[in-house]
């Protein structure tokens, strides 16, 4: 049988392997906050028409439309939005961001829509 080699006495440490220094992650855009949207329909009031969004200052009021339609499976056209009052001077462009609108980041808002039924959606 063969002898085992026997480990040095002097104690000569280990060589320790040198730490890899890895470059700090900064994404290249940076939204520090969600904002939680209510999104509401004008008139009539109902509750059952109503729900709640978390999203971005930087969302624009067009994914805002596009969620809109798809809880009403299609049948609505022509939205008018306002961001926290309903008023006919105040309709926001589907272009325009959420910080545009002045809703910034934390914040809650109230989201309100009106639309043109679609005639005969219901009935096909």
């Amino acid at each position: 049988m063969g002898k085992k080699a026997k480990a040095a006495k002097g104690g000569a440490a280990p060589a320790e392997t040198p730490k890899i220094v890895e470059p700090e992650y900064k994404p290249s855009r940076i939204d520090p906050g969600k904002v939680r949207a209510t999104v509401k329909l004008a008139a009539p009031v109902c509750s059952l028409l109503e729900f709640k969004l978390e999203l971005t200052p930087s969302h624009k009021i067009s994914y805002i439309i596009d969620k809109i339609i798809d809880r009403h499976g299609g049948s609505i056209r022509e939205l008018s939005v306002c961001v926290n009052r309903f008023h006919p001077e105040e309709i926001v462009s589907p272009d325009m961001a959420l910080k545009d609108c002045g809703v910034g980041a934390g914040q809650d808002c109230i989201v309100y829509y009106d639309f043109v039924p679609t005639s005969g959606a219901l009935l096909a």
